[in-house]
């Protein structure tokens, strides 16, 4: 899925970077904004178990709190359809929908 989005995104021109580490962590999707960088992350299963989700949980409040925005991009399993719409979420928190 991942890739699917940066696919959409290279096509429509908008700058990111992937993989990107951050001190605690490694952001999926990484947009350097000026006012607060954003971080994606792209989960699919492996992140919908509860423990995993704590874990998750904990690691994002940390990075909110040293200014980062972060979207969390969920899904359990591949479509179009569900691409189109994460890649939609993305496009709202960058500000271009």
């Amino acid at each position: 899925m991942e890739q699917e989005l940066a696919f959409k995104l290279q096509g429509d021109r908008i700058q990111y970077q992937t993989q990107v580490e951050i001190p605690i962590t490694t952001a999926d999707l990484y947009f350097p904004l000026e006012s607060r960088p954003l971080l994606v992350f792209v989960d699919g299963r492996v992140h919908l178990g509860k423990s995993q989700m704590a874990k998750d949980e904990e690691l994002r409040s940390l990075l909110r709190k040293k200014g980062y925005r972060i979207l969390e991009l969920c899904y359990d399993s591949y479509s179009e359809g569900k691409r189109d719409q994460l890649y939609q979420e993305i496009l709202v928190s960058l500000g271009k929908q």
